[in-house]
């Protein structure tokens, strides 16, 4: 039996965290865990398609007064991959950029996380094409946030912000 609390026992009734997973790519997103005294909300949206909206739509998810100290953020860290064309790596580049340059404008701290390191946090094996990935990914979720739409644009940034808010909460239990 192990003696690790429920990520339910572990967030604290009057502590407001915000916890959100950033996806770069293209066709990527934003996923907000929001929490206030115990109870969750979640929201996200898709990369726009004008630049200007990132950081409004950023800021909109963050608390009116709430400390920059709890917001917790956590960008998937891109590269360019073998095959992959001169266009398409540029644009990758190009959109991590973008959501860099917001993050470090608003004057948010963030870090970086593998994408090896969270999928792998979800059980989803190595070696899978990338379209059964993909789908396993999606899959998962929609079955860890069931109230809301998720789509191929925002499943790995919610499972980045679920995967932030988790390590969050271990680490806090470990300090304990």
């Amino acid at each position: 039996m192990s003696n690790i609390k429920s990520l339910e026992e572990m967030k604290p009734k009057n502590d407001t965290r915000v916890f959100i997973g950033i996806d770069p790519g293209k066709s990527g997103g934003c996923g907000v865990i929001y929490i206030e005294d115990g109870v969750e909300n979640s929201f996200n949206f898709k990369f726009p398609k004008q630049i200007d909206l990132l950081s409004v739509g950023l800021m909109a998810m963050i608390p009116p007064g709430l400390s920059l100290e709890d917001v917790h953020v956590l960008v998937e860290h891109v590269h360019a991959f073998p095959k992959q064309g001169a266009v398409s790596t540029f644009s990758f580049g190009q959109n991590l950029g973008h959501w860099e340059g917001t993050l470090y404008a608003n004057e948010f701290n963030f870090t970086y996380v593998n994408p090896k390191e969270w999928i792998y946090w979800y059980g989803i094996p190595k070696g899978l094409e990338k379209k059964k990935r993909k789908r396993l990914l999606l899959e998962k979720a929609k079955k860890l946030f069931p109230n809301m739409k998720i789509t191929f644009n925002v499943s790995d940034a919610m499972l980045i912000a679920n995967y932030c808010m988790e390590m969050y909460y271990r680490n806090k239990a470990k300090e304990m």
